[in-house]
């Protein structure tokens, strides 16, 4: 669900840049400051150490879901911009307690789990862009598909805060630890993956808040198989953490990162000039198998260099990682507004690459 409101915004950027008139720089802005949001995951892995991650986890729940429905009735650019902060706060803190959560509860295979844990994400972002085409071309309201997602956020609270009771009541906890490493240790044995973190979000979310933009401006497409599109790029994720997560412990946790790093960067560079609906479509579906197991394999490094303070290491890997986030929708609109859409994209292939780069150097492989 988190995933499904993260990625509704695609297919709207269109209709949001109308509504508020806003230039190319300014709606790119929207995605960065949702990334900005993500920035505070270190405060909630120092939370979920402290008080547990199911409970973390919780309180994500009920802060994305709140940001998401009140993005529904926003008036104003401002306002839009501060939930979408208060989304990626919500986002954050999920990634910061759920993470650790699985790494812990399957310390032997972990590289899978992790892989299993995002595939839910892969699959909640293939059915975002997609709800919210369907609907804004039925209907012609941006704002629907939000109402739609935060009326489903309700359910899914109300279970969380059963199941946190009810560890509660029998005295179980799955989470709480002494220790934590420091921002000095994280960044002295993480430094590769902090940049890995960096450009694999800057990726992912110019193509999130750009991807359907560019094939509705530049290639034709309408807004429902723009989305689609979009959807197919995660649906692709979906069955690369699937059937590649599934040997990330065998190959080796770098091997797999700069593998799928490189076939990801030379498919978007393929899929960003083709003229072809069908041939777009197909290649940004094989870009989103490749880079699929990219981030969840990050991750189940991060929780082998820290074996306590899981939680705040993530934390401190996402935060500085989502700078990526940040700058890349920003960047992408401020180059397409200069020169063109065309050219900003290949941004994305840039971004793709150098995560293999940046892991390229690190000593060992900690799959053991």
């Amino acid at each position: 669900m988190i995933a499904v409101a993260e990625t509704l915004m695609g297919p709207a950027f269109p209709f949001i840049l109308k509504e508020f008139t806003i230039p190319f720089g300014l709606l790119g802005l929207l995605a960065s400051v949702w990334s900005l949001g993500y920035m505070l995951s270190s405060v909630g892995g120092i939370l979920s150490d402290h008080y547990g991650e199911l409970l973390l986890v919780n309180v994500s729940l009920v802060i994305t879901g709140s940001a998401v429905a009140l993005t529904s009735i926003a008036s104003t650019y401002q306002v839009l911009m501060g939930l979408f902060m208060l989304g990626g706060i919500g986002a954050g803190f999920a990634d910061a307690s759920m993470n650790p959560l699985i790494s812990r509860l399957y310390p032997s295979r972990s590289g899978f789990a992790l892989n299993l844990l995002h595939l839910f994400y892969s699959l909640g972002a293939f059915i975002g862009p997609v709800l919210a085409g369907l609907l804004i071309a039925r209907y012609g309201s941006w704002r629907l598909p939000y109402q739609v997602t935060s009326i489903i956020f309700f359910p899914l609270i109300v279970v969380a805060t059963i199941t946190v009771f009810r560890f509660k009541r029998n005295g179980r906890e799955l989470s709480i630890d002494s220790r934590r490493a420091s921002v000095g240790e994280t960044l002295r044995f993480g430094r590769a993956l902090v940049l890995a973190g960096f450009f694999y979000f800057s990726a992912e979310y110019g193509t999130i808040a750009w991807l359907p933009a560019f094939l509705m401006f530049t290639r034709g497409f309408p807004t429902d198989l723009a989305g689609f599109t979009l959807g197919l790029f995660w649906a692709g994720q979906v069955g690369g953490r699937l059937l590649l997560g599934s040997v990330t412990d065998q190959l080796g946790f770098k091997k797999v990162v700069i593998i799928c790093s490189i076939a990801g960067a030379f498919l978007i560079l393929a899929g960003t000039p083709v003229e072809s609906q069908y041939g777009i479509m197909v290649l940004w579906w094989l870009a989103g198998f490749v880079s699929g197991p990219i981030l969840p394999t990050i991750f189940a490094l991060t929780n082998r260099l820290f074996q306590s303070g899981k939680g705040f290491a993530t934390g401190v890997i996402n935060s500085a990682g989502y700078l990526g986030g940040v700058f890349s929708p920003w960047f992408i609109g401020t180059v397409a507004q200069l020169y063109s859409l065309n050219l900003s994209l290949f941004f994305l292939a840039f971004s793709t690459l150098a995560i293999g780069l940046s892991v390229l150097n690190m000593k060992g492989d900690y799959t053991r």
